[in-house]
């Protein structure tokens, strides 16, 4: 929807609130209730116009901005281009797969997946240099795919977030295969190898918004806390027990199950949201566990909460 349809439809609807309010001053009943009746129907044709225009041009925008001191102002090499898109398109993949089918270490991504996380190159833009990304939301069924879209960019947003705690990258990334691990390292071993940093930035029609660093000095230890994995084992489990806490901040809760003890892990800020009121009550939990093997033989367990039953 352009800025002039916005306006002239905004123009429209407020026409009409006014007439409804001027109404008021009419004497005749009758007159006043048969205008006002043409008038709310309007109204309420003109609020679903501009609520199916602005759904059918619904989009999520990522922008990756590619500086450091390799990169000229508006120039950039094939190679270090290449990297960051191929990472980004190959991570988020991984990380779609592993949420809607299964976190897997090898295989085809089926068609499904790939259609839903495809976004196009719209743009550039300077400083360094800057691509413009989106995913229009316009095909049958959007909302739903919007939503799940956002749940998985919302994860891969975490997981590169977490740049400076070895132990909480572990713990995030293990739900999300091996397949999610090596893409992430490839990504990061392609900026280093090519001398770049990388600001992603995402937002969506919805207000959504995350915006994030890849700085290659942080490459190294990021890198060699993903090498300590060795294999993935991801396990669907639904635990019952008493909620004790929430941090949505951290994104991260904390349950007592008979049997497992303290249960501690992590899961998207909507789905904590959502379990506030549950907290100091028993819950049935749908979770991922995942058990990394690191190379030294040494077995770790992180749980991530996808819902609450």
């Amino acid at each position: 929807m352009s800025h002039m349809e916005l306006t002239t439809i905004n123009k429209k609807i407020e026409q009409t609130r006014t007439e409804i309010s001027n109404l008021s001053s009419c004497s005749d009943d009758n007159m006043r209730a048969i205008m006002t009746l043409q008038l709310e129907t309007r109204l309420t044709a003109l609020l679903q116009e501009k609520e199916s225009m602005e759904a059918a041009t619904a989009k999520d925008t990522v922008t990756l901005r590619i500086y450091g001191e390799n990169v000229q102002r508006g120039k950039i090499s094939s190679r270090a281009l290449l990297s960051a898109l191929n990472g980004f398109q190959s991570m988020l993949d991984s990380v779609a797969n592993a949420m809607i089918h299964s976190p897997t270490s090898r295989g085809r991504i089926p068609d499904r997946i790939k259609d839903l996380t495809a976004f196009e190159v719209v743009g550039t833009f300077a400083g360094s240099f800057g691509i413009v990304l989106e995913k229009p939301t316009e095909q049958p069924g959007f909302a739903s795919n919007d939503a799940e879209l956002n749940k998985i960019l919302s994860e891969m947003f975490t997981v590169l977030e977490t740049v400076d705690d070895s132990e909480r990258l572990l713990s995030v990334i293990t739900p999300f295969g091996k397949r999610t691990v090596t893409h992430y390292r490839e990504w990061l071993d392609g900026l280093q190898d090519s001398g770049v940093n990388l600001e992603l930035d995402w937002r969506n029609d919805s207000a959504a918004s995350r915006r994030m660093h890849l700085i290659k000095e942080k490459a190294p230890d990021i890198i060699s806390t993903l090498d300590t994995i060795d294999k993935i084992n991801n396990e669907d489990i639904t635990l019952s027990g008493v909620l004790n806490g929430i941090n949505i901040r951290s994104r991260s809760f904390e349950m007592s199950v008979e049997g497992y003890g303290l249960v501690k892990g992590h899961a998207l800020p909507e789905t904590l949201m959502g379990a506030l009121e549950k907290i100091g009550k028993e819950i049935s939990a749908n979770m991922v566990k995942s058990v990394s093997f690191t190379k030294a033989g040494i077995q770790k367990v992180s749980w991530h909460l996808s819902s609450i039953n």
